[in-house]
Order: structure tokens, then sequence, then C-alpha cells
């Protein structure tokens, strides 16, 4: 009689690992594979992940960690590498370089990066092997040392931050600004870059404060597969302090989405939107990474915002606003950018003789956030006009409903066709907070206009 591999066996798949540790969980969903997808699964570069999940079957590739820079000494390499994946992936506005601090004669730097989105950051420290030894406990004791060493370091970045001085620091889109610390949760987080970790680390995670390590793969992973810095970030505060065998993050991740996809929608106020709103659910992490086309029209109005769409206002004020737009969920992302695309498409056709609007309002479940999102067929005052006042009836019919006042913050994303060739839309943001002080007579003189909530499609 005849056995199958032990769990902790050598793999019969020859990769060196123990069975536990690399085919175990995937032989049986693998043979049920259609022939292309088991194609992809059996590509030899980075690492496959088969999810068996309510709807079938669900494959990943998870990449490699990124080449690093071959001009640049591996450690300072690796941290280009890190804080690129978070630019682009994320926001280079919300990516900040190491920030020198001067203690006592000297200066110290703060952190190996930083990034920050509204009123939560993280101190980042990289630690990156260049030779690698055969033997494995040696380089366990490597990994054990470096993460203590980089805890210690951040969470002393941390007390420098969150001193009594302002921080001045630069983003990655090279522009300059002042942080108060103090306001600000931060959470450690340790990124190692090993090509070879030893099976079976469980990484301590030491300080004050709860932290976070995980491999630069998964760094990157994690970037990639939300594309948004207020995820990623609000990811790390969610696993902050719970520890995972270090390179299985990815593992940690889908767990935690097949919970989230699992879990049933809350109620809706049903109030809101005058009655016509509809309740929809999607998991805070997604199972699949956005769709391209969708997601990048979301992105690009982000880079509208940064570049040029809020040129006039303080940096202080431009990164809130960012930060509110980029706190849009991650599930409604292709949701949205598919409706702008098509909202666009639709009133670019229309006589400029006329007004065409599309409207769209998306509440968030805490009832603290509002977006909505237009498209109109010209660009002019009278157009920005309008917009603003549909934007601030909006938020404060949301306040009159629900009794948040101070704690509503609205942001609304305007786009408008372009005739000249040179771009396809311009982009104007609108954002509200708190108690905007209007008269019932001038509520009552925006709703002549905009009706009651709920509106989608207004032509005028």
């Amino acid at each position: 009689m005849s056995r199958g591999p032990g769990r902790n066996d050598p793999c019969p798949c020859g990769s060196g690992k123990k069975y536990k540790r690399c085919c175990l969980d995937r032989d049986g969903a693998i043979e049920r594979l259609p022939a292309d997808v088991l194609a992809k699964a059996e590509r030899p570069d980075g690492i496959t992940l088969v999810v068996d999940t309510e709807a079938g079957l669900f494959v990943r590739r998870i990449p490699d960690a990124s080449p690093l820079h071959p001009d640049l000494p591996v450690g300072e390499a690796a941290e280009e590498a890190t804080g690129d994946a978070a630019a682009v992936w994320g926001l280079p506005d919300f990516v900040f370089r190491a920030a020198p601090r001067r203690v006592g004669p000297g200066t110290r730097e703060v952190g190996d990066g930083i990034v920050i989105a509204g009123d939560l950051g993280l101190v980042v420290q990289v630690k990156s092997r260049e030779s690698v030894s055969d033997d494995e406990d040696k380089e366990r004791r490597w990994i054990a040392k470096k993460i203590e060493e980089a805890f210690s370091q951040a969470n002393g970045s941390i007390r420098s931050l969150t001193g009594a001085a302002p921080t001045e620091l630069t983003s990655r889109r090279g522009r300059t600004h002042t942080i108060d610390g103090r306001t600000i949760r931060w959470i450690p987080v340790v990124v190692v870059d090993h090509p070879s970790v030893p099976e079976d680390v469980t990484p301590a995670l030491s300080g004050p404060r709860p932290g976070v390590v995980l491999l630069r793969r998964d760094w990157e992973f994690v970037f990639e597969q939300l594309k948004s810095t207020s995820a990623v970030i609000a990811y790390f505060d969610r696993i902050a302090g719970e520890t995972v065998t270090l390179g299985d993050e990815f593992v940690r991740y889908y767990d935690l989405a097949q919970a989230d996809a699992q879990t049933p929608p809350g109620p809706l106020n049903p109030e809101l939107f005058g009655g016509k709103g509809i309740a929809s659910s999607a998991p805070v992490l997604p199972m699949a990474p956005l769709d391209r086309d969708a997601g990048l029209l979301v992105r690009l109005i982000l880079e509208d915002v940064a570049l040029s769409g809020l040129r006039q206002l303080p940096e202080e004020q431009r990164l809130r606003t960012l930060s509110e737009l980029d706190r849009l969920p991650v599930a409604y992302r292709e949701e949205t950018g598919r409706f702008l695309a098509d909202a666009l498409r639709e009133v670019s056709g229309v006589d400029h003789d006329g007004l065409e609007w599309r409207l769209r309002q998306l509440a968030g479940s805490d009832e603290t956030t509002l977006f909505g999102f237009a498209a109109c067929c010209r660009f002019d005052d009278f157009v920005v006009a309008a917009f603003r006042a549909w934007m601030s009836l909006r938020h404060t019919q949301m306040q009159q409903v629900t009794g948040k006042v101070s704690e509503l913050t609205s942001t609304g994303v305007l786009l408008t066709p372009r005739q000249d060739g040179k771009r396809k839309w311009d982009t104007t943001v609108i954002t509200a907070q708190g108690d905007l002080g209007f008269t019932d007579e001038e509520l009552r003189g925006f709703e002549s206009v905009w009706g009651q909530p709920g509106t989608t499609s207004v032509s005028q």
C-alpha cells in the first residue's frame, strides 16, 4: 500500500521545499484547473497561488521582487525600489524620502522612507542581504537581528517625528510638506530584501507599537494589488502586530480577502439619497487586481488633481484633498472608472447650446464620507458653479439625514470634454467639510435646479 508524501517530506515537484510548504494545498485544486489556466500556473518565475473560493478556483501569480538598480549599492537600491513601488502603484505625493533631523552635533536619518495618507503613516525600514550563505541557521540569525534593529530604528524615527518640532518632508513628486507628526498614527514597517529566506521564519514584532514585517516582494504585491496608498496603509493597520511566516504575506492577504467576501453588507440608511440609494457590498480587500482600464482612469484623475487641479491651494490642503479621493474604496474604483468613461463619452457629443449632465453619488458605510462624480458637456464658470451647488446641496442633505455635521467630508470630481486635441478632458475638484452655512432659501434654490438626492441624469 503506497501513500503520498507526508507534510514534512521533500516535495515531489523537486523544489527542495517541504511538501507542506510547496504543493500540499494546491495538488487537489490544480487537477481541476482548465488547461489554459494550468499553463499559467506552471510558469517558473515567481509564485503561483491557487485559491479555492465559493465562486470557483482563483489563480494569482505573485511575481518576484523587481530587479534592483545595478549602479547603486544593494542596500540603497533596495530602499529606492521599495519607495518606487509605493510611488508607482500608489501616489508619489504620499511617499516621502528619508528626512534628516539634527541630533546633538550631527544629523540622523528619519526612516528609510515615510508613507502618509490622511492621519495614518508608515515609517519604513529596509534591510537588504547582499551575500547569502548556505547556512540556513546563519541566515535566520541575520534576519532576526536585522528585524530587531529595524524596529528599533523605526520606533526611534517615530519618536523624532512626534516631537514638538514639525518635520519638513519632500515627496517623490518633488514637493516639500511640513507635517506635525503628533497628528498622525504611525505604524513601523520592516521590509526585508533577501533572495532566499529559509523556511518557517516567523519574525518577532518588537517595540512599543504594533508593526509589520514582510519581504520586498510582498510589499510590491500589496501595492500592485490595491493600487491605493490609503488602502495599503489601512491593510497594514489591520494586520499590525499579527505574526505570519516571512514570505507568506500574500497567503494572509487572500485569507482576509475571502473573509471580507463572505461578510454580509451592513444596513443602508433608507433616507440617504432620498430613498433611492442602493446598498452595495464589496470586499475591502479584492481578490483580483483592479481592471487596468477602469483603474487607470481613476489614477489619471488623481494625477490631474496632483499636478494641475489644485495648484492654487496650500500644500496641506492639496494633500488632504488627494487623501480623500484616494480613500475611494478599492472595490468601487472599477465601477467609478467605468461610469466616468461612459458618462464622458455620452456628454461629449451634445450641442454646447444646451447642458447635459451625468451624476453619481457614493456614500461610505460610516456616513462620514461622500463622493460625487459628474460629467458635463462643456466647461465654463456657470458649469463649475452649478457643480459646486450640486455638491454643496448633497453634502448638506446628507448632514441633515445623518446628523453628522462636523464629521462629514464630501469630495466631488467633474470631468468636461476638451475639443482642442491636447487631452480628452478637464478635471475639476470640489471639497466640502462641516457646516457650509447655507440658508433654507439658498438650499431651496439649489433644490429647484438639482432636485432631491438620487438624480443621476439631468438635461438643462
